[in-house]
């Protein structure tokens, strides 16, 4: 995958209307220069007072280093000498994974209303695009269906939800929250450089589920249902990557190395977590590999339920399944696109079915 800094951007001008009043403002979309932070720090400010879960949005110093770093980088709308809007790419090149994410776009309230999110999304898609990552990967906020819905205008498919990620008491915004005590996200994904996802190994209740969206996908596959031969031994002990939000009561576990362990090891997560109501575990399976049909048995025994496929974002084909604590789900709530609503009754009868729940 290239990387921005090897790319000549463009900058772009358009006038927009805004759809109350009338008047029209010039927009320059560009990459983030140096002396944008105050701007940015402002717009994070403006929307989410200071509950942002990414609190190095706030930090002049800090968004100068991310912005200058490998990991991100920050794109702005100025108009009338402020910064109107931002948007960042984060890059994920490590453990097979190759994919960019646009995410993070946030808009000052004073320039709302002119159709600027649409216009910064096409902006930077088309910049994606020369990037040449394996994918596309977007996570969108479900308490509005601005982002979902302009992303599947722009040829990204819904592949799944990542549920309870933000804790809805330590988050302020301006749209309704409804009974949700947790924010999910819709996940999209749109194939760019790889265009074969090869052999899938899935679960047989899962089948219909995958072959609809790599259907949508439009990209060439072939699912077994079953272990096909001998599956290779695994280790006593595996390695795993677990990264904890404390303050979202989120945690993410990613496979290394698949061990006998697994369900040991999540068993431990659960008990800690316990501790404070609202939390999740999500974890990645590397559905690529026969050990997926044992992994999945193991982490459905103690509570955990499928949410979603991750295709094509990188060597391995992956899906998400998810553990949450007590506490009401009411996906009923989601503002969703008729895609998301489809997935939405999907992964509902997965969590009505979950098993080892409560204890």
């Amino acid at each position: 995958m290239k990387h921005l800094d090897c790319l000549h951007i463009v900058s772009e001008r358009v006038v927009l209307k805004n759809q109350k009043t009338g008047k029209e403002v010039e927009f320059l979309l560009r990459p983030y220069r140096k002396g944008d932070e105050d701007g940015i720090a402002e717009c994070v400010k403006g929307e989410y007072g200071e509950s942002y879960f990414k609190p190095q949005f706030y930090d002049k110093d800090q968004i100068i280093k991310n912005a200058e770093s490998m990991r991100y980088d920050f794109f702005v709308a100025q108009a009338e000498g402020k910064i109107a809007g931002m948007e960042i790419f984060s890059y994920f090149q490590s453990g097979g994974d190759d994919y960019v994410e646009p995410a993070s776009q946030i808009l000052s309230r004073e320039f709302r209303g002119y159709g600027l999110s649409k216009v910064m999304v096409k902006y930077t898609f088309r910049i994606l695009e020369k990037l040449e990552p394996s994918a596309n990967f977007v996570h969108a906020v479900t308490f509005h269906a601005f982002t979902q819905s302009t992303c599947e205008r722009m040829g990204m498919v819904p592949v799944g939800f990542r549920l309870g990620r933000f804790l809805t008491e330590r988050m302020v915004n301006s749209y309704p929250k409804g009974r949700c005590d947790k924010y999910s996200e819709g996940i999209l994904i749109r194939p760019v450089r790889k265009k074969d996802a090869g052999t899938v190994y899935l679960p047989k209740e899962l089948y219909a589920y995958g072959k609809k969206i790599y259907d949508r996908l439009g990209i060439w596959y072939q699912i077994k249902t079953e272990p096909e031969g001998d599956v290779a031994p695994c280790m006593e002990k595996g390695e795993y990557s677990i990264t904890t939000d404390e303050k979202q009561c989120f945690t993410s576990v990613n496979i290394i190395q698949y061990g006998k362990d697994l369900k040991d090891r999540m068993e431990e997560l659960i008990r800690d977590y316990r501790k404070e109501r609202y939390w999740c575990i999500q974890i990645v399976l590397c559905c690529d590999d026969q050990t997926v049909f044992r992994q999945y048995e193991q982490m459905k025994e103690i509570g955990f339920f499928f949410t979603g496929l991750k295709p094509l974002c990188g060597a391995h084909e992956q899906f998400y399944m998810q553990w949450l604590d007590d506490w009401e789900l009411c996906m009923e709530d989601y503002v969703l696109t008729d895609s998301f609503k489809e997935l939405r009754a999907d992964i509902l009868s997965f969590y009505e079915k979950r098993r080892g729940f409560p204890e």
